[in-house]
Order: C-alpha cells, then sequence, then structure tokens
C-alpha cells in the first residue's frame, strides 16, 4: 500500500507541475489577496505527509493492543486527522468565498457618483474581490478531494491490517 501512496503521489506532484508550468499556479498566487489559499494549501501538505508516515507505519504491521476493538479505536484516532483536515480545508474555501464576496461588494459601497470613470474603477476593484472568492473555492475543493481519496486509500490499508490480525 506504500508503494501505492508514492505513485499516487508522484501523480499529484506531476498535476502540480503541470498547473504550474501552464501559469494557472501563478495566477492562483497573484489573484488570492487573502492567502487563504496558502493555507489551504500547506494543511494538505502537512496531511499528505502524515497520510504518507502512516501508510509506512502501516506497512510495517505496528504491534497493536490484542484487543480488537482498542486497536480499532486507535486506528480511527489517527484516521481521523486525515479527515479532519480535509473538512477544514473545504470550510477554509468556503470562508474565502464569503470573504471574496465580501471583498468584491466594498467597491459599490464607496461609488460616490454614476459616472463611467467610478463604475470603471468600482468594476475593477471588484474583480479581485471575485478572484479571491474563486481561488480560494477552488483551492478548497481540489485539496478536499485529493484529501479524502488519499485518507481512503490509509483506511483500506487500515481495514486489511485490522482484517489480517482477526485470522
Amino acid at each position: 500500500m506504500f508503494l501505492r501512496g508514492i505513485i499516487l503521489s508522484g501523480l499529484i506532484i506531476f498535476g502540480i507541475y503541470l498547473i504550474y508550468d501552464g501559469g494557472l499556479l501563478g495566477l492562483l498566487v497573484r489573484g488570492d489577496s487573502s492567502y487563504i489559499s496558502y493555507v489551504i494549501i500547506g494543511i494538505w501538505a502537512v496531511a499528505s505527509v502524515r497520510w504518507l508516515y502512516l501508510l509506512r507505519w502501516i506497512e510495517r504491521k505496528p504491534p497493536l493492543s490484542s484487543d480488537m476493538q482498542e486497536a480499532e479505536t486507535i486506528l480511527a484516532q489517527k484516521l481521523g486527522h486525515g479527515y479532519l483536515a480535509a473538512d477544514v480545508v473545504l470550510k477554509l474555501g468556503l470562508m474565502g468565498t464569503i470573504i471574496g464576496f465580501i471583498l468584491m461588494l466594498r467597491p459599490i459601497s464607496e461609488i460616490n457618483g454614476f459616472d463611467a470613470t467610478n463604475l470603471q474603477i468600482a468594476l475593477t476593484a471588484m474583480s479581485g474581490g471575485m478572484a479571491v472568492a474563486l481561488y480560494t473555492t477552488l483551492s478548497g475543493l481540489v485539496c478536499n478531494i485529493l484529501l479524502r481519496l488519499q485518507f481512503q486509500m490509509l483506511s483500506e490499508a487500515m481495514q486489511s491490517l485490522l482484517l489480517s490480525r482477526r485470522k
């Protein structure tokens, strides 16, 4: 299972490289003035390192309690951190959406008159808020999907470990 984890990590890193090479990663960096996407990506990176560590830990067949219920509890606790991280990145993405909409609507209240110059300035400022909303939503959704996939793989490895111990 650890080898599958390394292969999946390689595919994810290759996907990140393709996004970087296409200029989309730079667009994300420039477009998110709230820096919430950085936090989301950081949480994903830390959770991914923990995921690989746990895959390696399971591959070594750790000594667990002979009580199956206690062993299941220990494994569920370790697995729960990953699902918590997946939920947190999703919620941060949604929070970034709300912050982006607030930033987008703020220029409307600052309009003094309805001439073309004031409207053009307001629309330019509104686009920055919309960028924050969309980029944080995108990074939150993508990182959530990746973490769910990764920790589902870990869950299957843990179930296999428990089944092998029952025999």
